[in-house]
């Protein structure tokens, strides 16, 4: 069994359980070896966290949850007709995949991250604050919620690297974050003056602004440790998945 990261995105009205093509296939998706060499062990199933609302609201708007595990399978037993999407031009050159869980998860309270982002068209920029949202060595007990590791922007997000869409990031990731959504922090301060009486009042203005940058697959080969640079598959990476992403043929 291995683990790894992952989280929601809605597309229409299906919810889907985004991760990357290595993790769902259990192959290399350089050379299409079992990642495990020990056993050559193929996932046939997958399985996810999940909350369930069992208390309605109070009047301070608190409320009780479960935490419980969600199996799905993500191909038959015999290892044929997978179930999950892979990218519609690139296959497995981009480490993304996404399976359809919405039938799964009725009656879970989950959020999905394109719907809680910020609205705001801010581009991505070198140097940016970003952090990648997972699970480092696995879940922590007592703590249901997923690590944010910080890093930024290692080179210019414009380019393709290797001619596919990704981009490099300078973070300490570790294994089991592999899946994890990776979010681009915009830091908004501004100054608004009106006038009262004649006189000049000054206010200030904040906002955090969270974009969706794309998904984490591990670091950028063959220089693991030297450079410490992570791959991330773009958004649109993630948005050609799901709109038109191909059932995956690993």
């Amino acid at each position: 069994m291995t683990t790894g990261s992952g989280f929601f995105w809605q597309h229409a009205d299906r919810t889907l359980l985004l991760t990357n093509w290595h993790i769902l296939s259990g192959r290399n998706p350089l050379t299409g070896a079992p990642l495990d060499e020990r056993t050559a062990a193929i996932p046939n199933r997958l399985e996810f966290m999940a909350y369930k609302l069992i208390s309605a609201p109070d009047a301070r708007g608190m409320a009780t949850f479960t935490y419980n595990p969600v199996a799905v399978n993500i191909c038959d037993d015999d290892l044929t007709a997978a179930r999950w999407l892979e990218h519609p031009t690139f296959g497995r050159r981009v480490d993304v995949g996404a399976l359809d869980i919405s039938d799964a998860v009725k009656g879970a309270h989950i959020r999905c991250v394109n719907t809680l982002e910020s609205n705001a068209a801010l581009p991505p920029q070198t140097g940016q604050d970003v952090f990648v949202l997972g699970f480092p060595f696995g879940p922590i007990a007592g703590a249901h919620a997923p690590v944010w590791k910080r890093g930024s922007i290692a080179l210019d997000p414009t380019y393709d690297v290797d001619g596919l869409p990704k981009v490099l990031i300078d973070t300490a990731t570790r294994p089991g974050m592999s899946g994890s959504v990776v979010i681009a922090r915009h830091i908004v301060v501004g100054t608004a003056y009106e006038q009262k009486d004649g006189s000049k009042s000054e206010t200030m203005l904040y906002a955090q602004l969270d974009l969706v940058l794309g998904i984490y697959s591990g670091r950028h080969y063959p220089d693991f440790e030297k450079a410490q640079l992570g791959i991330v598959w773009k958004r649109r990476a993630i948005e050609e998945t799901v709109a038109s992403g191909v059932i995956a043929n690993p």
